[in-house]
């Protein structure tokens, strides 16, 4: 019976250095640490932005179909991450692997409370949050048990949608609140004039437009004239609907 003999496997010096140059790369990289991650990622550069109300940090979330990610998403909204409600943060188990099963791992989150801001610089929350998480070893975001960072990601235009309906919402309650003062105003005995030289006022202040000015003197007219005979309540829903129709 013949033996078959086993030949043992013969690799040269350059190969031998080139497995262990990868050995060596593939276990720093596995090896790597919330730190790390944070450095990499650059985590102080989202908390500062945050802090900051500033939308341009936001490029390398994804967000499908628009220049510079989610940045892109929310300077086409007109929309801000409300600082007092947001923030950035890693952690042992805070990115969610699996949701079903409430499965977490390290990495770090990117947690955004969406709302719009005035010409004064306050914020009007949307009643939307957006999250993004990205674990240790790994190269890009995911939503992280967020609906809407899903959304964002699959560029499907509901996220953008809901925040341009937020937006008019929120404007139109302006409008009719200023509606419901004028009124009040009007039925203290103030005239008319007086709420004209506030209009005027604004003009050329940060946030404020020409087509707002023009609105506002309409909505100051409109109290005074046609809707004399109407309690600021009444006031206030009547110009509530006229914006919505014009949206």
């Amino acid at each position: 019976m013949s033996k078959t003999r086993l030949s043992k496997p013969v690799f040269s010096a350059k190969s031998l250095l080139t497995i262990m140059l990868i050995a060596a790369s593939s276990a720093s990289y596995a090896a790597e640490s919330i730190d790390q991650l944070a450095t990499r990622i650059g985590m102080d550069h989202f908390r500062e932005a945050i802090k900051k109300g500033d939308r341009n940090a936001f490029k390398m979330l994804p967000a499908k179909g628009y220049k510079n990610g989610l940045t892109g998403l929310l300077i086409k909204t007109n929309t801000y991450a409300n600082p007092d409600d947001s923030f950035a943060d890693c952690d042992t188990d805070t990115v969610f692997v699996s949701v079903k099963d409430h499965k977490t791992i390290p990495g770090c989150r990117i947690s955004l409370k969406l709302a719009s801001k005035d010409a004064d610089g306050s914020y009007h929350d949307s009643g939307i949050r957006i999250e993004y998480g990205i674990a240790t070893d790994s190269k890009k975001f995911i939503a992280n048990n967020s609906a809407w960072a899903q959304h964002a990601i699959s560029g499907d235009k509901v996220l953008e949608n809901e925040l341009t309906s937020a937006k008019s919402e929120t404007l139109c309650n302006s409008w009719a609140t200023m509606a419901r003062n004028i009124a009040a105003g009007r039925d203290n005995q103030d005239p008319q004039s007086m709420f004209d030289q506030q209009i005027e006022g604004l003009r050329g202040k940060p946030g404020i437009t020409e087509q707002n000015i023009v609105f506002a003197h309409y909505i100051a007219h409109t109290v005074y004239t046609d809707l004399a005979g109407k309690t600021p309540k009444e006031a206030e829903a009547i110009i509530y609907n006229v914006c919505r129709k014009s949206m």
